[in-house]
């Protein structure tokens, strides 16, 4: 089976044909809150259908101008059985305080992952070193998200215990395809970040498009297109299985 594990269905792109894009392929989506709204969102949805898997956080980018959200987000993740879009976002918050901020936040995300066995799927731009000085302290399963580093630090993130997923993008993006080329597919998700992160500049992503993600990577590993799918489901199930057997 196919996996995207991680989408944002809830946004606008998708207002005029959300439901077709969820059934089109049958697939596992996990869908990311990144605020209060998109989190009741994404649990309406996992309501609905039943290929959803909810996912309940708060984006780092939103310490800006939506701090008033956190602890409400937060309470939310009761109802959710994986925690994301958490993480830290130096790209866009340049501010020193703003990124102290998101440090505060990440670590009250990841206390309830360790004390509630919840997995987490980080998102990381610009803050990987401070993000790796943090979760050492922590013993939680998680994946880096679109992840866009080198392969060294791939490596170290696998180190540390995590995985890294891999979208759409990967195909004009030559940084991903050795990342995905050089890693162990023991430690490779696939996903989307739709509608974001597609195979075409300025196009909309969809969970479909996982599919292009599985046939990348068999082209870059030489390995067959059903063996990379059956692996990746494997890898997706052993670090949500808690989570995907829980009410």
């Amino acid at each position: 089976m196919l996996v995207d594990s991680h989408a944002h269905i809830d946004v606008k792109e998708f207002d005029m044909d959300r439901e077709f894009v969820i059934n089109e392929c049958q697939i596992l989506i996990v869908n990311a809150g990144v605020d209060f709204q998109s989190n009741l969102h994404t649990l309406e949805l996992a309501k609905k259908y039943k290929n959803i898997i909810p996912a309940i956080g708060f984006h780092p980018e939103f310490v800006k101008d939506k701090v008033n959200e956190i602890d409400k987000c937060l309470e939310l993740t009761r109802y959710g059985k994986i925690i994301s879009e958490v993480g830290l976002d130096y790209f866009w918050i340049k501010d020193e305080d703003l990124r102290k901020k998101q440090i505060e936040v990440l670590e009250k995300f990841l206390q309830i992952a360790e004390k509630e066995n919840k997995p987490v799927i980080i998102h990381i731009r610009g803050g990987m070193k401070d993000f790796l000085e943090i979760i050492n302290s922590y013993r939680i399963r998680f994946v880096i998200h679109s992840f866009e580093g080198s392969v060294k630090i791939a490596n170290k993130v696998i180190e540390y215990g995590g995985l890294i997923s891999i979208p759409p993008i990967i195909v004009r993006d030559k940084v991903r395809q050795k990342v995905a080329k050089e890693i162990p597919l023991d430690f490779i998700l696939t996903e989307t970040d739709s509608p974001f992160m597609g195979p075409e500049k300025m196009s909309r992503n969809k969970p479909c498009n996982v599919k292009i993600v599985v046939k990348q990577i068999s082209l870059l590993k030489r390995i067959e297109e059903i063996e990379i799918e059956e692996k990746i489901y494997k890898n997706f199930v052993s670090l949500f299985t808690s989570s995907l057997t829980t009410s």
